[in-house]
């Protein structure tokens, strides 16, 4: 009998280790956390610019210029809408769309929308557009968008990792790769974590928060008397980010 309770007490110390040991396991040792730039949500427009260099490259007129055959789309729409693509990021990366601000632009958009119809109807001005005569040729697609996408990489993938927050140890690291410039340490005791509500059009849309990636802006408020809190913005995949936080900070004694 008692060899049988030391074999059920061993397996049962058994089991209690390897539900350690995996818990252990699961949990992250540490988390580094970038504050990328707006310059993350301008790959619209470079990806765009090369659909447009692409239909114009299967779809164009040649019109003769200094001895060589220039390439433009045949119809408006084309240069028209690459401008609506430039100027919904510029406005929209640059100017914060909370949900209540969504509801407003949404509203406002349907009464300028009915009051076009009322006055004039949709269909005379949808007429109109055409004869606003945008056209870019093929080599201004090709080259904006090459250089579009040289300055994305540079930015996203070298600048923006140049500054990064590291979480671990039971302390939050600021670390700069290059320059002088002192990082600051705090503790993560007590540290207060939340996240700002997400921006319909820069995290969801242009961030790719629809398909379950995303970007958000991460408040962390030291417990120290007279810390200042600091942001972190545009952390991409903010919400698997912000749930290896929380158990770092419950791990170490700290809240979201």
């Amino acid at each position: 009998m008692a060899e049988a309770r030391d074999v059920g007490g061993d397996a049962a110390a058994v089991r209690a280790a390897r539900m350690h040991a995996q818990a252990q396991k699961a949990a992250p040792r540490e988390v580094r956390l970038v504050a990328h730039s707006n310059i993350l949500y301008w790959w619209v427009v470079w990806l765009y610019g090369y659909v447009c260099a692409f239909a114009t490259y299967i779809n164009h007129v040649a019109v003769p210029f200094a001895g060589k055959q220039i390439k433009f789309f045949p119809e408006a729409w084309l240069g028209i809408s690459y401008i609506a693509v430039v100027l919904f990021v510029i406005v929209f990366t640059n100017v914060r769309a909370r949900v209540l601000h969504t509801f407003i632009i949404a509203s406002i958009i349907a009464l300028a929308l009915v009051g076009i119809e009322w006055k004039w109807s949709l269909g005379s001005v949808f007429s109109f557009l055409p004869e606003i005569r945008v056209h870019m040729n093929l080599a201004f697609y090709v080259l904006m968008s090459t250089g579009l996408l040289a300055i994305w990489i540079i930015v996203v993938f070298g600048i923006d990792h140049l500054t990064y927050w590291r979480f671990g140890g039971g302390q939050v690291v600021e670390r700069h790769r290059l320059g002088n410039a002192a990082g600051n340490v705090y503790d993560t005791r007590g540290m207060l974590m939340r996240r700002n509500p997400d921006d319909l059009f820069r995290h969801k849309l242009l961030g790719l928060g629809f398909l379950g990636l995303g970007t958000g802006d991460v408040v962390f408020k030291p417990a120290m008397a007279g810390s200042e809190p600091f942001i972190i913005e545009n952390v991409w995949r903010s919400n698997e980010k912000q749930r290896r936080i929380e158990r770092l900070l419950i791990q170490s004694g700290g809240s979201s």
